[in-house]
């Protein structure tokens, strides 16, 4: 007797994907969990929109790929870390290998995962 094989509808496809390169000023997009790496030569000022229903549970991983104080501003002061209030920016210092990873945990608040160096502040 030859062994069935059976197929899982829940496996997940595990590919390693290259991080979306940010090299301007912009919104970082919030529509599926990534990692996204800022390499503008000068300072990017970056903003994150609130979650909204649809992306509770997204992650995002932000990255500094340059020498530059990078500013990510989060919408609405949605960005909680764990003290008192809630915060507004996150602020790379001017060397590569900041980063800052957020996970959406309502429809209004993005939960501090990790970060390494940078300020978070109101």
């Amino acid at each position: 007797m030859r062994p069935r094989r059976i197929s899982n509808p829940y496996s997940v496809d595990f590919k390693k994907q290259p991080p979306t390169v940010l090299s301007a000023d912009g919104a970082i997009p919030i529509t599926r969990d990534d990692v996204f790496l800022i390499t503008k030569g000068a300072a990017a000022a970056l903003t994150v929109a609130a979650p909204g229903d649809a992306n509770i549970g997204r992650r995002l991983t932000i990255l500094s790929g340059s020498d530059a104080a990078h500013v990510v501003t989060f919408t609405g002061t949605t960005l909680q870390d764990g003290t008192a209030g809630a915060n507004t920016t996150w602020t790379a210092p001017a060397v590569q290998g900041a980063s800052l990873v957020v996970v959406a945990v309502t429809a209004a608040k993005w939960n501090v995962e990790s970060f390494n160096l940078g300020t978070i502040a109101p």
